[in-house]
């Protein structure tokens, strides 16, 4: 956590560097400022965490270096030192989101009260480094549609209540780490089709909804039963959706497997739903993935060619949909164990009944 000093007294600035215990707090200084104008030009320059600063000084005094903060850089905190003199003129400061106040003269009691108020500056900014971290996570988003896709609860609530993402959720305090689960989850339900003419209006419904619960324990179970609601609708469509869907796809993949520039992405494209719903619904239908049944339907069909020996081995590559006749020859033998030659040769060998 980096810090910034501003006092225009040059050796009230050096004691409080010397006497700050910096290892109790994880601070480190960013800078000494004799006034809120050299203050201004440091702090675009490092953008400390914490700024803690005199109130009278010359030039730009401490009121409006708070001010300037808080139009420029409302998430960097501000502690003021104040005289009780000065006290009535530096709650103005108030609307400033000031962090705290601390009475001079700096004694060592207040020392130690100042570096547990940055103590707990620092845990929060950790906190929210975290929120930030996770909500750009793309392992998260991956983990919470692949439970909400297998309709799985304990993975679920594993995921969501594990130490990481619930801590994270308690300390949310700008909702970031919500609205994006929620995002996440109506990333979902446009894959499974469901409410997608409203999806817009839905989403922005629910992060309303969201943002407007005052208890993190409220916003995590909003979050843990948008999640269940949608798995609950998605296990009771399966029956009705699944099977249709899946066949749909076996006879798209009929259709196009010959053209060697088909794969599994188009095929999504074509069918209007994200691969990874599709696969998984695939998968749950047949037994087997997509792209296992393409390789296996241009297989079938190429070892069909291949016993009619006008047509060339070349030819035969191309119209099974695949494009490197060198990749074509070495598949085939890893699946059949005779190279396409091999294959034609042992086929035309047989006579004929």
């Amino acid at each position: 956590m980096k810090v910034l000093l501003v006092d225009d007294d040059y050796l009230a600035l050096e004691g409080l560097c010397q006497m700050l215990r910096w290892e109790n707090f994880g601070g480190e200084l960013a800078g000494c400022a004799t006034d809120g104008i050299e203050a201004v030009s440091i702090i675009e320059g490092t953008l400390p965490d914490v700024v803690i600063s005199d109130i009278k000084m010359p030039r730009m005094d401490g009121i409006n270096l708070a001010s300037w903060l808080h139009h420029n850089h409302r998430e960097i905190r501000i502690i003021l030192l104040s005289g009780h003199s000065e006290f009535e003129y530096a709650q103005k400061a108030l609307q400033y989101r000031v962090t705290d106040y601390i009475l001079k003269p700096i004694t060592r009691q207040k020392i130690a009260e100042l570096e547990n108020r940055l103590a707990k500056i620092n845990c929060e900014l950790q906190a929210k480094n975290e929120v930030r971290r996770l909500a750009a996570d793309d392992a998260l988003r991956d983990q919470l549609l692949a439970a909400l896709r297998k309709g799985d609860a304990g993975e679920l609530s594993k995921l969501m209540l594990s130490g990481d993402i619930s801590s994270a959720l308690l300390q949310d305090s700008d909702g970031t780490l919500g609205a994006t689960i929620l995002n996440y989850v109506f990333d979902y339900q446009n894959e499974i089709g469901k409410d997608k003419p409203n999806l817009t209006e839905l989403k922005k419904a629910s992060i309303e909804n969201y943002w407007s619960l005052r208890s993190p324990k409220e916003r995590i179970d909003y979050l843990f039963t948008c999640c269940q609601n949608l798995m609950a609708y998605s296990e009771n469509q399966k029956g009705e959706y699944e099977q249709p869907i899946a066949a749909h796809c076996i006879q798209v993949i009929q259709e196009h497997f010959s053209d060697p520039s088909f794969n599994i992405s188009q095929l999504a494209d074509m069918v209007n739903l994200s691969l990874p719903y599709l696969s998984t619904v695939f998968k749950q239908v047949t037994g087997q993935t997509i792209s296992s049944y393409l390789s296996q339907q241009r297989l079938l069909h190429s070892q069909n060619l291949l016993q009619d020996i006008s047509i060339p081995i070349r030819d035969v590559c191309t119209r099974s949909g695949y494009e490197d006749p060198h990749y074509f020859a070495r598949f085939f033998k890893k699946q059949t164990g005779m190279t396409p030659s091999e294959y034609r040769n042992l086929y035309s060998s047989r006579p004929l009944s």
